[in-house]
Order: structure tokens, then C-alpha cells, then sequence
């Protein structure tokens, strides 16, 4: 269980790298040639299949269940990754740390997305991005870590 002094970063961690990830998914859709929301409306894949992840347009039942699920999972890695600044190491880190170990834990994050589970549970918008815009959402994920991070009060870092 989650100490309740860190909810407070687990949620800000969850919100940042939904909202950053959700973000970064959206401009990698377009620059494909996708339509803007294809990303977005992926991980709805675990409940609608594989048509999933080739919608195109918004449409409430693939974009709102997309979306859930997106942030559901930004959420779920933010109790992680507060949990995992619960350390007293972690208490006085600067920035360039506290980014570094966001961009570690990101790295785990997604070798367990796209690697560890199966692939109906996979986020759905790795079938239809390049690696290069898959490093960019993951990239705007560990950012979202980092910035709840580096925006929360110390005594939510310390042990």
C-alpha cells in the first residue's frame, strides 16, 4: 500500500504522463498521416480488438475508452513510481536526477507495456507508430513523471 503522504505525487505523476503521453500520441498520429485522435483511440483494443488501433476519427465508444484507459495506465505507473520515490535517498535529489530516474523508470514501464504482457493488454499504439514516435510518447510520459516530481513538496519524497 501506498503511504498516504505520496497520493498526492502518485496522483500528479499519473496526471502529467497521461496528459504529456496523451499529448505526444496525438502529434505522432498526425505526422504519420493518421487521424490526430488514431493513438488515442488504440488502447480501447483490449476490449474492441484490433480494429482498435486503426480508428481514425472520434467515435465515443473507441476515443472514451482509449482515453480511460490511457490515463488509467498513467495512473496505475504513477502509484509506482511514487512508491519508488519513497526511498530517503530520494528526498534530496536535484533535477537532473530526479529526470534521470524518471527516464529509468519509464524504460521499465515500457518493456513491461510492449514487452512483459500479452499483447491484448500491449497499450494498442505501438502497432501503428514508428519506434521513433514510440520513444517520443515515452519520452513525454518520463517527462510527466519527472515534472510531478520535481513540483512536489519534499515531504512527499521523504521517508
Amino acid at each position: 500500500m501506498i503511504p498516504s503522504r505520496l497520493i498526492p505525487l502518485a496522483l500528479s505523476a499519473g496526471w502529467w504522463s497521461g496528459l504529456l503521453s496523451a499529448a505526444s500520441l496525438v502529434m505522432a498520429s498526425r505526422s504519420r498521416g493518421d487521424g490526430p485522435l488514431t493513438g488515442i483511440n488504440a488502447p480501447s483494443h483490449w476490449f474492441f480488438g484490433e480494429s482498435a488501433a486503426h480508428q481514425q476519427r472520434f467515435s465515443l465508444r473507441h476515443t472514451l475508452l482509449g482515453a480511460l484507459t490511457h490515463q488509467a495506465s498513467s495512473f496505475f505507473w504513477g502509484v509506482l513510481y511514487a512508491a519508488s520515490r519513497a526511498r530517503p535517498a530520494a528526498r534530496d535529489q536535484g533535477g537532473l536526477r530526479i529526470t534521470a530516474e524518471a527516464a529509468l523508470f519509464t524504460l521499465c514501464a515500457a518493456g513491461v507495456d510492449l514487452v512483459l504482457v500479452p499483447k491484448r493488454l500491449t497499450p494498442g499504439f505501438e502497432r501503428r507508430l514508428s519506434s521513433r514516435a514510440l520513444t517520443g510518447v515515452y519520452a513525454a510520459f518520463a517527462l510527466g513523471l519527472a515534472v510531478a516530481a520535481l513540483r512536489a513538496p519534499r515531504t512527499d519524497t521523504q521517508a
